[in-house]
């Protein structure tokens, strides 16, 4: 009775999950297919029905590429035989999909994956940047385990001796194809569960490993109370956002490119640190830090000018706002960032006040 009672999400297998109210009603949109459900949490939704007659054409044109039926049968029962496990890595039981329906759904939700990054057909561009978006949301995953499972199978049925690696495919997909070492040698991108794992695990790629405390040290200045100060602002060449430096009275902070598709990229990425790296949340981390950075489109400006934010085609209130909606309603984690916090609060404190009240050129 113990045993059946166990909540969904207290599995160690699960890593993909609904949105916290908390969060979702900030922005609802963010987390929500927009044009095609993958896997159950957004199986059934009428809104998104129009992509399942393109499911099955992919799936047609899939079979006449040397899959005949006894081929097919295989992937089924790879998928049956699994099925107990993949449940096991949603937050919600999905009781009311039948097993035959669940393996149905799973084949061609997987099936489409694999044609879609290794090289889609017959869809429109716009359809495509669509369904590239749809890919990356919390709610919208597939276990890579089992993707790759059927890609392997697949690959063995065509008889394709050299096939790019699963893993690879993904993320050069994504467009990091920057990243082959990391992908190859990296053990938690190696380990990377879902797409949003993935990209996840590739915006940690080169991160100086932190100390996370619960100290919630809070940065008291904005970018252009900082400067005011006597702080000096630098992009820094690290390829790691999140390597941000404070030394000697100037800080350093990784150039953030910042386009229409990053407001909804990062609130995926944070609920997925909200909901399974909670003791480890870097993109939260940062968020926060930006945050308390930017108050007002003249911080904007500042960090724009400095080259530390390159700009999306939107104007410096709007990016202000964008950054501050972020932060809303994530609550307090672990944090990495209290030590340059605290230097930088120490910094501005112990300042003359005739040199605070200046505005030195930076």
């Amino acid at each position: 009775m113990v045993d059946s009672c166990t909540p969904q999400q207290d599995l160690p297998e699960c890593c993909i999950y609904k949105v916290p109210n908390l969060l979702r009603n900030v922005k609802p949109e963010a987390y929500t297919p927009q044009l095609i459900s993958i896997g159950p949490l957004h199986h059934g939704d009428a809104k998104l029905e129009i992509m399942k007659k393109e499911k099955f054409i992919c799936f047609r044109d899939f079979k006449r590429s040397r899959m005949n039926d006894e081929r097919i049968m295989d992937l089924v029962n790879i998928i049956r035989n699994k099925e107990k496990n993949i449940r096991q890595y949603y937050s919600k039981n999905f009781n009311e999909i039948g097993s035959w329906e669940f393996i149905e759904m799973i084949l061609l939700d997987a099936v489409f994956i694999i044609e879609f990054i290794s090289g889609p057909k017959n869809l429109e561009p716009w359809m495509m940047s669509a369904i590239k978006e749809d890919l990356k949301l919390l709610e919208n995953q597939l276990p890579f385990f089992i993707i790759q499972e059927i890609y392997d199978e697949v690959n063995r049925a065509r008889q394709e001796l050299t096939s790019i690696p699963f893993l690879r495919l993904a993320a050069f997909h994504f467009g990091k194809d920057a990243f082959p070492e990391v992908v190859d040698t990296d053990p938690k991108v190696q380990g990377s569960r879902h797409f949003t794992d993935l990209l996840r695990n590739l915006m940690l790629d080169g991160v100086n490993r932190k100390s996370f405390t619960f100290d919630t040290i809070k940065l008291k200045y904005s970018a252009v109370m900082l400067r005011k100060a006597g702080v000096r602002f630098r992009p820094a060449k690290d390829k790691c956002m999140l390597n941000i430096r404070f030394e000697k009275g100037v800080l350093e902070i990784p150039r953030l490119e910042i386009d229409y598709r990053f407001e909804r990229f990062v609130r995926n990425i944070m609920a997925l640190e909200k909901c399974l790296y909670h003791h480890e949340a870097y993109i939260c981390n940062y968020i926060k830090f930006m945050d308390n950075l930017i108050s007002s489109a003249e911080d904007v400006d500042l960090l724009i000018g400095k080259g530390i934010i390159l700009h999306w085609p939107g104007d410096d209130a709007a990016l202000s706002n964008m950054i501050n909606k972020l932060n809303e309603n994530i609550g307090d984690t672990s944090t990495c960032y209290d030590d340059i916090c605290r230097k930088m609060n120490d910094h501005c404190r112990t300042l003359p006040r005739a040199r605070r009240r200046g505005d030195p050129s930076s």
